[in-house]
């Protein structure tokens, strides 16, 4: 952790007390000095107990004691605020008089480092940093912890994507009932400066450690001391100042800087919006939306760093919006997937999950293991294969995707997706003999899965997406509990690390949400992962009818169309596959001359209902009514008594029939 100390000034005050490399404090020993903060020093350290690093933060043994309550108040303000996005405090202690904290060690850079000389970020990458820095606010702010000083230094970038807040050195505690130390440590006893104090200069005590509550370029109004309480509000201002310096490459007020920015404090003089600044590709909403973080009256402001969350997700991670994809299609393509499951190579026939898109990006970053759940038909294999996929690639990351289905072996589908990162085997009978040792070993060591993922990820210097697609299948083909127990711990270990490169990601139908609670341990991992995909909403349903069509240099002759079909997929369960269906049948009945998808051709298949029905009539005519005996055993066979579908082995099928291949061309 703190590696923006590197390079920092190293000097140590002197005290007997001092650290220094090679000294054993308990079961830490230090390593080196990476840096000095404003009451003491950090060390890189090793935890010879649990063989980890750690970082050590030290306060120095001639501060007072006002300083070393504060100091303490962090330790215990942090240690409150549990979440994947505030760095973890492991232990408060104390060596020779000098209180200590011990931390987690991060590997990476602070948010300093993307801001260096006036660099403005892509606005989707600085609402994604941003997303999970209002995350860990929620935390703090459920806790009624406000940071208070949120700034570039305090926000830091794991190397595996990470963002971690740090530093509640000031924040302010506003539960009841905190303890002595924590109201005198907390600061809120100290006077500010007024306004006036701070433009002129009079206060002499400005400049003394502990004096000012914040830094100035991102204080808020009420900072300033202007006789207004501080509140969780202070933090949402901060954070409108942090995003319009990363998209627009400066602060709101630049040119002013130091006791000029005393302006902030001047209620009648509102902020400059961020319009004048921003990039031409900013969405005018976004602007709106971080012009809001900025209203002087706190009270005009965001309300909770959830609310001003759901307002941003929309334009975080990589570009997501249908508008902006184009696909080559070959000659006489369909721009629609039909009955067919979108995948990879479909993404830019993928369209109307903009906002889910970009809420779930957002979330992977922090979240290591996720589960897609919805409805049967809602299309949580096509999110993941033909949205997030390809949204993760867009990134500008370097992302692996491995897929797999539990089916009625959920091992051997683990053991087979690791098989090539690990054999040794020359032939075909000691690649058999190898895939049952390595199920035997996932099942006495779940965290063999994690360790090969892990090795493959760092040696290709990528990050990996496993997505286990139709997790239902664990529980209506696998009838072993203690199979489905190894598999959910195999995954469990591969998801057990935010700042890990390797994600896990399922697709479950919600109806099967409650079968996954069996496994205690995993339903509380997964439970901060859930990721509820509804129907889309009727703005997405349109972008999936008219767009794929305009991409392909079509449009609907009538409007008439559009809102016909919006109506009756409006009101129709698990409507994307019927919706795909229609409008490649539509597509079918295209006038090529004049690039239209007629009125006309959709009122003679029988609309989006008709469409089906008139397909699947024709299909068993053409198979024969002698045929509708096996046609019904076969298709009974395919599904599950829970109505999912079935994965049957075609030697299974063939039995169906006494005659050689009528299995198989039905």
């Amino acid at each position: 952790m703190w590696d923006q100390f590197e390079g920092a000034s190293t000097a140590v005050h002197a005290t007997a007390a001092a650290p220094h490399p090679g000294v054993r404090i308990n079961q830490y020993e230090m390593i080196k000095m990476i840096g000095e903060g404003g009451m003491g020093t950090v060390f890189l350290a090793r935890d010879l107990r649990l063989g980890r690093r750690v970082a050590i933060k030290f306060l120095q043994s001639n501060q007072n004691k006002e300083l070393t309550d504060r100091f303490l108040v962090e330790a215990r303000t942090t240690a409150r605020c549990q979440h994947d996005n505030i760095v973890v405090i492991y232990e408060v202690g104390e060596h020779s008089s000098s209180p200590y904290i011990v931390l987690e060690f991060l590997t990476g850079k602070p948010l300093t480092a993307l801001t260096e000389n006036s660099a403005k970020l892509p606005y989707q990458r600085a609402v994604e940093i941003m997303c999970s820095v209002l995350r860990a606010l929620a935390c703090a702010h459920d806790q009624g912890i406000v940071h208070r000083d949120l700034k570039p230094d305090n926000i830091f970038i794991t190397e595996a994507g990470t963002i971690k807040v740090l530093d509640f050195g000031i924040a302010k505690v506003l539960q009841q009932g905190a303890s002595p130390a924590e109201s005198k440590g907390s600061a809120a006893a100290i006077r500010m400066p007024s306004p006036l104090e701070l433009a002129t200069g009079t206060n002499t005590n400005l400049t003394r450690a502990g004096t000012i509550m914040g830094t100035l370029k991102y204080m808020s109004p009420e900072q300033w001391g202007i006789g207004i309480e501080i509140d969780h509000l202070t933090d949402i201002w901060a954070v409108g100042i942090l995003l319009h310096r990363l998209i627009c490459g400066r602060h709101p007020l630049h040119p002013l800087d130091g006791n000029q920015l005393v302006v902030t404090a001047m209620l009648e003089l509102p902020m400059p919006s961020m319009q004048e600044s921003a990039p031409i590709d900013v969405p005018r909403e976004l602007v709106q939306i971080v012009d809001r973080c900025l209203l002087k009256l706190k009270e005009q402001r965001w309300q909770s760093a959830g609310e001003l969350l759901a307002a941003l997700e929309p334009f975080a991670g990589a570009v997501a919006g249908g508008h902006t994809r184009t696909q080559a299609l070959q000659i006489d393509e369909s721009p629609y997937a039909g009955l067919s499951s979108f995948q990879e190579g479909d993404a830019g026939k993928f369209f109307g999950r903009n906002r889910e898109i970009a809420s779930m990006m957002t979330r992977i970053r922090d979240q290591p293991l996720m589960a897609v759940v919805g409805s049967s038909g809602v299309g949580k294999s096509s999110f993941v294969r033909a949205g997030l996929v390809p949204a993760l690639k867009r990134s500008g990351e370097t992302w692996e995707t491995l897929v797999i289905r539990p089916g009625r072996k959920p091992l051997e589908s683990l053991a087979a997706v690791i098989q090539p990162m690990v054999a040794t085997a020359v032939n075909l009978s000691d690649e058999l003999d190898e895939q049952k040792k390595l199920v035997e070993t996932l099942r006495k060591e779940p965290g063999h899965l994690g360790h090969v993922l892990r090795g493959r990820a760092r040696r290709d210097n990528r990050r990996l997406l496993v997505f286990v697609d139709q997790f239902e299948e664990l529980y209506t083909q696998t009838a072993d509990p203690a199979e489905r127990a190894a598999f959910t711990a195999c995954l469990s270990a591969v998801a057990d690390d935010a700042t890990s490169p390797l994600r896990v990601v399922l697709s479950i139908r919600s109806d099967f949400l409650d079968r996954v609670a069996e496994d205690q341990r995993f339903v509380a991992e997964l439970t901060q992962g859930l990721f509820f995909l509804g129907p889309p909403s009727r703005d997405g349903l349109r972008e999936a009818i008219v767009q794929p069509a305009e991409m392909a240099g079509f449009r609907f002759e009538s409007p008439e169309t559009v809102d016909d079909m919006l109506a009756h997929l409006e009101t129709t369960p698990g409507a994307l596959p019927l919706l795909q269906f229609a409008a490649t049948k539509l597509w079918d009945a295209r006038d090529t001359s004049r690039k239209m998808l007629t009125h006309a051709s959709y009122a003679a298949m029988g609309g989006v209902a008709g469409a089906l029905a008139s397909h699947a009539d024709r299909v068993v005519n053409d198979l024969g009514g002698h045929k509708a005996g096996l046609i019904r055993a076969i298709l009974l066979r395919l599904v599950t008594p829970e109505r999912t579908r079935a994965i049957v082995p075609m030697a299974e099928l063939r039995e169906l029939s006494r005659e050689v291949g009528e299995v198989q061309r039905l």
